[in-house]
Formats: C-alpha cells, structure tokens, sequence
C-alpha cells in the first residue's frame, strides 16, 4: 500500500474544506534553509478519509501506512463515530506519532471528537500544605480556521497551511513561520523595487521628451515643467514612503541613482536640482 504522510480524517460535509487545506499543502513551498528532517519524508503526499464509512480492516491498514493523524473537527464530526476508532487505534499503535487537529467550526470542546480531550489526575499542595487530587482537562494545540468571512479564512488558510505542514515534518511552527514571512518580504521587496524603477524611468523619459519639446512652444514648456515637478516628487516620495524597510529603500536609492547619472549623460541633471525657473531651470 502507498506511504503517506499524513491522513486526514474529517465528516463527509467536511469534506470540501480537507480538500482545500490538502491542496495548499501540496502546492506550499518550503522556504530555502529548510531541510526534510529525513529522506522519505514528504509533506505532500496526503490522504483524505471523509467518507464517514465504518472502520475497517481497509482503514485500519490505511493508518498504518501514515505517518501523521490529521483530524478535522466540526459540529458534524461528533456524528461519524468511525473518527473516533481511528484517533483512538493510531493513539494506541503509533504512539508518538504526531496527531493535528483542525478546527473547522464551533467551539473546541463540542467538536473534539470522542477520547481527542484527556483528563488527567493531578496532584497539588493546598494553602494549608496537605496534597489533595484534582482532575484537569486537556486540550489539544489545535490549527484554527474558523473565520467570519472568505477573506478572513483565505488569511487563516494560509497560516495554518504553514503551521501544519511544520507538524507534519516535526519542525517548530514558529522558525518555519518566520523563514516563510521572510522569504514573503523578499518578494515585496523585489516587486517594489521593480515599480520604483519602471516609475523613475518613466518620469525621466518624459522628463527627456517634454525638455526636446520644449523649444516648440509654450504648451510644451508646460508639459516640461510638469514632467520635471513628478519625477522630482517620485524620487522624492519613494525613499519616504518606504523607509521604514531597509531592502526596500535599497532598491529605490539605486533606482533614483541610475536615473540621475542618466539625466547627467543627456545635460539634463541640473533639471532635477531646483524647481523650473530657479538654477538652471530657466530657457535653454
């Protein structure tokens, strides 16, 4: 039988929403440094039980060949019993294996299914000294995609993708977090730096454009005028505006450069170093 790294197990009306949560795993790429704790392990190969079947010796076979328990949990999941003999079977064949549960909808404790929530005997000291017993309960850490609206759970989708694939290859959900924002800012970054410098060639070439065309005429002289108060403004406003990242303000700083020494090869620099009118700014 196939190897599987986890198995999801979720109601038939849920369905729809393992489907969503399995696809985003399969097509989420690890961020570079991030290494597979071991060479079969591949959080991509998923299997989805939601046909609210009976447990039988097919499932029974189907969690020994999965490395990781995936339990969806909706109010619907306390009505396929067959979610609970599997969580109960994998506990008790597997122990160690890791076992994620996903909240789907409700509150946490009525829609675990049977036997997910333990109760403990614990021991604790009275004010007064003596030992005295009491029972706690204990949840299990669960994934959260409960939300108001679809872009809300298009948000939470996209964490939770993260944390769960970080379970299943045994990796601490916050340095998988973290190498994923970067690697997120990176691409801002890049694609800002990109706009910036579309923005600034673009000003300086109607920069260039409106200065030949200023010997034409008056209206051209305007458009002139004009082109040089927005390239001043891009490259004025750009650095502000992106200030508080470093990359970022990296990028636009070269940016703004390149196109000065550009405006300099043309004996159009002077342009950009007062406003039209002031310093150079008047007829040519």
């Amino acid at each position: 039988m196939k190897e599987y790294d986890i198995c999801f197990i979720a109601a038939p009306e849920d369905r729809a929403e393992a489907v969503k949560l399995a696809d985003c795993i399969r097509q989420y790429k690890l961020p570079s440094g991030v290494t597979l704790p071991g060479p079969s392990i591949d959080y991509r190969r998923i299997h989805i039980e939601a046909d609210g079947r009976p447990f039988d010796e097919a499932t029974e076979e189907l969690l020994e060949h999965s490395r990781c328990l995936g339990v969806l949990c909706s109010p619907d999941t306390q009505n396929v019993p067959a979610i609970s003999t599997c969580l109960k079977y994998f506990r008790e064949h597997k122990p160690g294996s890791n076992i994620i549960a996903v909240i789907l909808r409700g509150e946490p404790m009525d829609v675990f299914p049977e036997g997910f929530v333990e109760k403990k005997i614990v021991s604790y000291i009275r004010p007064d000294m003596t030992i005295a017993e009491r029972e706690d309960t204990i949840e299990p850490v669960a994934s959260d995609l409960r939300a108001d609206t679809p872009s809300q759970y298009k948000d939470r989708l996209r964490y939770e993708t993260v944390r769960v694939t970080a379970s299943i290859l045994g990796i601490h959900p916050d340095e998988l977090e973290q190498r994923h924002r970067r690697r997120h800012r990176r691409a801002i970054t890049a694609i800002v730096s990109v706009i910036a410098s579309v923005c600034i060639f673009a000003t300086g070439l109607f920069l260039y454009l409106g200065y030949v065309a200023r010997r034409e005429g008056e209206i051209a002289e305007k458009q002139t005028k004009l082109s040089v108060a927005i390239a001043r403004r891009t490259m004025e406003e750009l650095p502000a505006a992106f200030a508080g990242n470093e990359e970022a303000l990296a990028y636009i700083e070269e940016a703004n450069q390149k196109a000065h020494d550009e405006l300099d090869e043309l004996g159009l620099g002077y342009l950009l170093e007062a406003p039209s009118g002031e310093n150079g700014g008047g007829d040519v």
